[in-house]
């Protein structure tokens, strides 16, 4: 505020008064631009409570041209954490199509999620949604042969492996999943995409189908596994994201 002030060249008709509501619009603006700024769009940190008035049914009917007489709805709250919840709108469609790591093809609901409202700069947000590093892979497995050797000095880590050798699994089981989950984790990083126009930035994932969009420090994730075609996918994430972006700009 004090620098916004003594910025400020346009002074009220009283000498020595502010106007006080540029000043803070500038120093709103300043702190927008900062790329390591967090939490700035307070409107949609306030829907981390309540996921379920983010999006209007209406809105969603709309977006994809589905029966409400089709339709669930469902409050998703697994962990107490409240960016890890999320809420869903789900339609049984009867729509068969494959899921990854089956061959064959089964009925699959269709489903938009809206969820992981956070707190989070754009500089984190841009290295969070982003393809992993071969190195960075090398390291994650080092890392987890350390943790399954005892060696990674982590109290956490060795008394989770403690109670996993309770269990009689062997640790190359472990590894054999933990492997698995990696390349998994490897495979959807790699379908980050870039969306221009939406918010102060947005990413794309084509693996999983969903929207992760930052606006002003606070970011927001729209999931849309509607159509076997993903840009029918892409398009109906967008409406929903724009809408929500409208409401808490």
């Amino acid at each position: 505020m004090l620098i916004s002030c003594s910025e400020k060249e346009n002074l009220t008709s009283n000498p020595g008064e502010i106007d006080l509501e540029v000043a803070i619009e500038n120093a709103e603006n300043r702190r927008k631009s900062d790329p390591n700024s967090s939490g700035g769009n307070k409107c949609l940190l306030e829907f981390q409570s309540k996921y379920d008035e983010l999006i209007a049914e209406n809105d969603v009917l709309t977006a994809t041209g589905f029966s409400k007489d089709l339709m669930e709805t469902k409050y998703q709250k697994v962990m107490k954490n409240p960016e890890y919840h999320e809420f869903l709108f789900k339609f049984n469609n009867k729509r068969m199509g494959k899921v990854k790591g089956f061959d064959r093809e089964m009925q699959l609901p269709d489903v938009v999620a809206v969820k992981g409202i956070k707190a989070m700069s754009l500089t984190d947000f841009e290295n969070t949604y982003r393809a992993i590093t071969d190195e960075e892979m090398d390291l994650a497995n080092q890392t987890m042969d350390d943790m399954l050797e005892g060696k990674s000095g982590d109290n956490q880590a060795e008394a989770a492996m403690n109670e996993i050798e309770k269990q009689d699994i062997s640790k190359e089981q472990v590894k054999e999943v933990s492997g698995k989950l990696m390349d998994t984790f490897k495979e959807v990083s790699e379908g980050y995409r870039k969306v221009r126009d939406l918010g102060d930035a947005a990413r794309w994932n084509l693996v999983t189908n969903e929207l992760m969009v930052l606006q002003n420090g606070v970011k927001f994730e729209i999931r849309t596994d509607l159509s076997n075609d993903p840009k029918v996918n892409q398009k109906v994430a967008f409406e929903l994201a724009q809408i929500i972006l409208n409401k808490c700009k």
